[in-house]
């Protein structure tokens, strides 16, 4: 429910990075949240995320890597890890990001072949950041090519803008 809430705070700037729709409410919420001194995975997930929207990568690393010792399935472990990676990334450093997407984009091909487009397009992003545009090409149309399969037309939507980001830049 959290992560829902704090979902609904977040939007995409030029970029492609996610920015608070509303930053003060936002960090109630996480307030609030922090408050109740949480130890499990999803508010910790969720926790972790909403720091990293607010721009406190640090607080969001450490509670990132919480939430990741206690994710109890293959999903969650992939989700957390890509949550993880993006901390780094934003939080400039995503030398540290693309190893953990390559390792979750090994375990979704083998263990959770629905979440292969996410890893692909968290991993995509990951070498637009290092500057390396032709493989962020080849891990964005792949992404693309299973969300076209697929039909989603939001994750279509987001690998496109990616797409177009490496492009031609914000």
């Amino acid at each position: 429910m959290l992560f829902q809430e704090i979902n609904r705070l977040i939007t995409y700037d030029e970029r492609q990075r996610m920015i608070p729709r509303d930053r003060d409410r936002l960090a109630a919420l996480l307030a609030a949240a922090r408050a109740q001194a949480p130890a499990d995975h999803a508010t910790l997930r969720a926790l972790g995320v909403g720091m990293l929207v607010l721009g406190e990568h640090e607080a969001a690393i450490d509670h990132l890597v919480r939430a990741h010792a206690l994710a109890d399935t293959t999903r969650r472990r992939i989700a957390t890890t890509l949550n993880l990676a993006d901390a780094h990334r934003y939080a400039g450093d995503p030398a540290t990001a693309e190893p953990l997407c390559r390792a979750m984009l090994t375990l979704a091909r083998a263990e959770a072949p629905e979440l292969v487009s996410f890893t692909l397009q968290h991993l995509g992003k990951t070498l637009t950041d290092l500057n390396r545009p032709g493989e962020a090409r080849e891990a964005l149309r792949e992404a693309l090519d299973l969300r076209l399969a697929s039909g989603d037309p939001d994750l279509i939507a987001g690998t496109r803008a990616a797409l177009r980001l490496l492009d031609h830049g914000p």
